[in-house]
């Protein structure tokens, strides 16, 4: 199987984590959405490629490494204003923030992070079964991204438990991710 690395330019949707009736769930670009008031913190899901592998032979588990650092804001701080460990998967900070109502935590950490290099350092590995007919697997992490005010910071997870696949489509393909 040959697996060369490529570098993707892959622009990714992000999710609004906590919908209002009227607006779309998907946006590539959400500089259109008005969500009131802007002194609120909105909060967006992406992923955020960090390695292509092109498939070209069936029946075969892909394996690799991720090493290296990535530019963005701490998810730590993110996840200290709901006492997460940083452990924790996106999906469990997000079900903390849709429960914040007064934000004022949130609204100071988001105002006093600033952007740093996140080490990554990680093996990944995706089975045969999970892998029928893809053609190209990318292999990252969720990234939150908030907004406050027209500012907008982008929080990569770089933890096992928030990296995942996509695959050409943009399905999801199940990853498994484990420090080195």
């Amino acid at each position: 199987m040959n697996m060369p690395q490529k570098r993707l330019d892959v622009e990714e949707p992000f999710a609004l984590i906590a919908p209002d009736a009227d607006v779309a769930t998907y946006a590539k670009n959400f500089d259109f959405l008005a969500v009131e008031p802007d002194s609120k913190v909105t909060a967006f899901h992406g992923f955020s490629t960090f390695k292509g592998l092109k498939i070209e032979s069936k029946g075969f588990d892909v394996e690799g490494t991720i090493t290296g650092r990535v530019r963005s804001y701490s998810y730590t701080a993110l996840y200290e204003v709901y006492n997460l460990p940083s452990s924790s998967s996106w999906s469990l900070w997000a079900l903390k923030y849709k429960a914040d109502q007064s934000q004022s935590v949130l609204k100071q950490t988001f105002s006093g992070t600033e952007e740093t290099d996140l080490t990554v350092n990680m093996k990944f590995r995706a089975r045969a079964s999970d892998l029928g007919g893809v053609t190209f697997l990318r292999v990252g992490f969720e990234t939150i991204k908030l907004r406050l005010a027209g500012v907008e910071k982008n929080f990569t997870v770089v933890n096992p438990a928030s990296g995942g696949g996509r695959d050409e489509d943009g399905n999801d393909i199940p990853v498994d991710f484990e420090p080195i």
